[in-house]
């Protein structure tokens, strides 16, 4: 983590000013007063040390999700980087011995005791002074994250908005085709019917932030239906539920995001008779994963990537998990996290 330079000023500072105060407590009289001009220097790098061991350990946990703005977060931080700072310092100090750069008495136990106090001293103050700053940096990159998550919210909901059709006009024209149609053409009504249902349900769920799995399961069938008529064989749909069908009322997921995990799967992939492209969807208790096999189309679709970052943005308002995208020069998945619904109050 980057720092300013008027911090490095500061810490500079703090260590002289604690340099002055241990050497006005050693001396009892102005005669005995004197200050080492390094002093202040090892005092600085050991300062500079507490940083940067309070630091890793916050970056660790920020990238397995476990830091938060709680108290003890903090805390805990503060005694797993004692812990790492004293034992850090010992070592080093016990490597310059041996080396013969400094001395040491490690066989006078009142000398271990003062060195390890001396540590522990200068590492809680350090420390205590610099936590804050790091709580103010981790709730900043908090506030930012979710900044940037709304307003990529915000975008969909405009872009829908803007390639809104007005539904009863669809509706109207779609059941006029359907009585057009010879009651004997059953494929040409069916397809009317899929397309129909698939489109009630883009309007009915355009204003939603998450829908039960069993209505996108639906969508994605009615999906599937449209693709099979206009693709035949090309594209083999294959699907694997491991969950119970009254579970699937009570996880939520976007709407929508199943539609743009197959279409992301037939944009990028090539499919034919004679070697469909198989794509499978796994439905778990907690994740929606929809898998394909490698088969690059020869010239890349455009805008690759740019439906990925706002499938992300998306699930990341619904759930701490992130989207996991596994992509291998055999298959390509794609794994969204599910939301349980919260049980209804008594």
């Amino acid at each position: 983590m980057r720092k300013k330079p008027w911090f490095y000023l500061f810490v500079l500072l703090l260590s002289g000013l604690l340099a002055l105060y241990t050497r006005l407590t050693m001396a009892v009289t102005a005669e005995e007063f004197y200050l080492y001009p390094d002093a202040p220097f090892w005092i600085f790098l050991e300062a500079l040390l507490v940083v940067f061991v309070l630091d890793r350990l916050h970056a660790h946990a920020t990238r397995r999700e476990r830091a938060s703005g709680r108290a003890r977060y903090y805390f805990g931080l503060l005694w797993q980087g004692g812990l790492l700072f004293v034992g850090t310092l010992q070592l080093l100090n016990a490597l310059l011995v041996l080396v013969g750069v400094a001395r040491g008495d490690f066989g006078n136990w009142y000398a271990l005791v003062r060195s390890l106090s001396s540590d522990v001293f200068l590492y809680l103050l350090v420390g205590s002074v610099y936590l804050p700053f790091l709580y103010q940096q981790h709730a900043n990159q908090v506030r930012v994250e979710v900044e940037r998550l709304e307003k990529a919210a915000t975008q969909a909901r405009l872009q829908a908005l803007q390639q809104h059709v007005d539904p009863h006009f669809l509706f109207n024209n779609l059941n006029i085709l359907a009585a057009l149609i010879e009651p004997a053409n059953t494929a040409a009504l069916n397809y009317v019917a899929h397309l129909a249902s698939l489109y009630r349900y883009l309007v009915r769920t355009r204003q939603h932030d998450a829908v039960p799995v069993a209505e996108e399961l639906a969508f994605l069938h009615d999906y599937q239906f449209l693709l099979q008529r206009r693709f035949g064989a090309a594209y083999v749909f294959e699907e694997d539920v491991q969950v119970p069908a009254e579970e699937l009322q009570h996880l939520l997921i976007p709407p929508g995001v199943g539609q743009e995990l197959l279409t992301n799967a037939l944009k990028h992939n090539l499919g034919s008779r004679n070697r469909p492209l198989h794509v499978r969807l796994t439905l778990t208790a907690t994740s929606l994963q929809v898998r394909n096999a490698r088969q690059t189309r020869p010239v890349p679709a455009p805008g690759e990537g740019s439906g990925l970052a706002g499938l992300r943005a998306r699930l990341a308002l619904l759930h701490p998990t992130p989207v996991r995208i596994d992509d291998t020069p055999e298959y390509f998945s794609i794994t969204l996290p599910l939301v349980r619904r919260a049980p209804a109050p008594a």
